[in-house]
């Protein structure tokens, strides 16, 4: 876990990886009950492109929480979409979310990958590992990245949480566990960058995780895929050899990111999980090592300003 420090009177100074007004500037495009937030969209031009990326966000979170990795992926001349699922991000207002489980954000996001009508490698991170997990025998799915995932309910040994009261939608962590959990930052360090936009969260969504809900059929992922797990993650809700587990069940590669946090997208070294991302990608599909190098030249959080809209 994060190393902690007292807290003083004086407040600290914004930190600028949890600067997320990047994405604010970027297209949307509407879906039927999800938005798809465009980092970079290239036109197909008669040949099949290499995969685009579609990041699934976790519980309480929404396209927002990957401003970060569309800028780097598409500086990248890669495709990328961050999607805004039911109750989530923007559409945190969706009606009858509350009656929302899994499975239904599991349909969302295989309807993205209809929609997007392209070969696409699906990136989720924590619960949203588990829509993840389920869009992958979609025909579209080519890769499928896992970051600090929850675990299906087949796996052996995983570890279950005890449930959430049904009684309305249950409101974000507090500073507390955001800075020592989510971000790995010290005591007193601001993070409201991240509470301004975390949103509530349907108790049945977050049961479905806790108590194991949500099968997985191994046999239906057929793409090649990587978990990663993040080193100064949660021991209660990702105790030793989960992540590897999860890995080994799905017959995908697995790799620990060192001081990395539970939300590695965001975290201080946020772009050392995103080069380590691009490098399984590169080896996968053969992503251009000069887009690479050029792209190093670009500072790591600038607006994605090479995307256009579907």
């Amino acid at each position: 876990m994060a190393a902690m420090r007292s807290s003083t009177s004086t407040p600290s100074a914004p930190l600028a990886h949890l600067d997320f007004s990047g994405i604010d500037r970027l297209p949307r495009l509407r879906g039927s009950d999800f938005e798809l937030v465009v980092g970079r969209h290239a036109p197909a031009e008669g040949s099949i492109p290499t995969p685009a990326m579609l990041f699934v966000p976790g519980a309480y979170h929404g396209a927002w929480c990957y401003a970060h990795y569309l800028s780097y992926f598409a500086q990248r001349q890669i495709d990328c979409y961050a999607i805004d699922l039911p109750g989530h991000g923007e559409l945190a207002d969706a009606s009858g979310f509350a009656e929302l489980g899994i499975e239904n954000l599991g349909a969302c996001v295989r309807r993205a990958c209809a929609m997007l009508d392209r070969p696409v490698v699906v990136v989720g991170h924590s619960m949203g590992a588990v829509p993840a997990m389920l869009s992958a025998s979609h025909r579209r799915v080519r890769g499928l990245v896992l970051l600090a995932p929850s675990p299906p309910g087949n796996l052996a040994g995983a570890q279950a949480l005890p449930a959430v009261s049904h009684q309305g939608l249950r409101p974000p962590p507090d500073e507390g566990e955001i800075r020592s959990r989510f971000v790995g930052a010290d005591d007193g360090d601001d993070v409201s960058g991240v509470v301004a936009r975390l949103s509530a969260e349907s108790p049945r969504v977050l049961n479905d995780r806790y108590l194991l809900r949500v099968s997985v059929d191994p046999a239906g992922i057929t793409c090649p895929g990587i978990c990663f797990e993040a080193e100064r993650d949660d021991p209660a809700r990702h105790p030793a050899g989960q992540d590897e587990a999860i890995a080994r069940f799905l017959g995908l590669a697995y790799r620990c990111l060192l001081d990395q946090p539970h939300s590695m997208m965001y975290g201080a070294h946020w772009q050392a999980s995103a080069e380590a991302i691009f490098e399984w990608y590169a080896r996968q599909f053969g992503a251009s090592s000069a887009a690479a190098d050029a792209a190093s030249s670009v500072p790591p959080a600038a607006p994605a300003a090479t995307s256009s809209p579907l």
